[in-house]
């Protein structure tokens, strides 16, 4: 009795977990984001195997790098990296333990803190970059630079879309 009880409730489970059918729209929008879900961890994990370093924190080496000797500050930083705080507060920590960034006190605002790299992180990003160009034009070998430019909207266009969107 007992086992028919449960097999009664898994059924109705199933049966109400159904999803509504997906509109070919709604299911194209699934496949391009589970594809990007796929391919940020492919890259991921081949950007720490191939370069030594999560892709994080070279984009923080890099970002640094435009103005290496003046730094950025802590809030433009996580922003232009579209990351939280918590984030880049446990990137940055990793990257000051290596040696490759510090943190400073703004000297207009005693409250903020300037993150700006080290000559180790200098040299650290000089390296990694002529590396990361290699490792990015095998990524992209079998992809005209058209496509390229055309994903480059693409993406742009969504993050500003998902940067507007709410729920119901």
């Amino acid at each position: 009795m007992k086992q028919q009880a449960k097999r009664g409730r898994a059924a109705t489970v199933r049966q109400t977990a159904k999803a509504a059918p997906l509109s070919p729209r709604e299911e194209l929008n699934n496949k391009l984001f589970f594809r990007l879900f796929q391919t940020e961890n492919v890259y991921q994990t081949a950007a720490l195997r191939e370069l030594g370093i999560s892709a994080v924190q070279g984009a923080t080496l890099g970002a640094l790098y435009r103005d290496p000797e003046n730094g950025m500050s802590f809030s433009a930083l996580y922003g232009y990296l579209a990351v939280s705080r918590q984030n880049m507060d446990a990137v940055l920590k990793r990257l000051e333990h290596a040696g490759l960034v510090e943190r400073i006190e703004d000297k207009t605002d005693r409250r903020s803190r300037i993150v700006r790299l080290t000559p180790d992180g200098v040299a650290a990003w000089r390296d990694l970059h002529l590396r990361t160009i290699d490792f990015f034009r095998q990524g992209t070998a079998n992809v005209s630079m058209a496509q390229i430019s055309a994903c480059i909207e693409v993406l742009a266009s969504i993050s500003r879309g998902l940067k507007a969107a709410r729920t119901k």
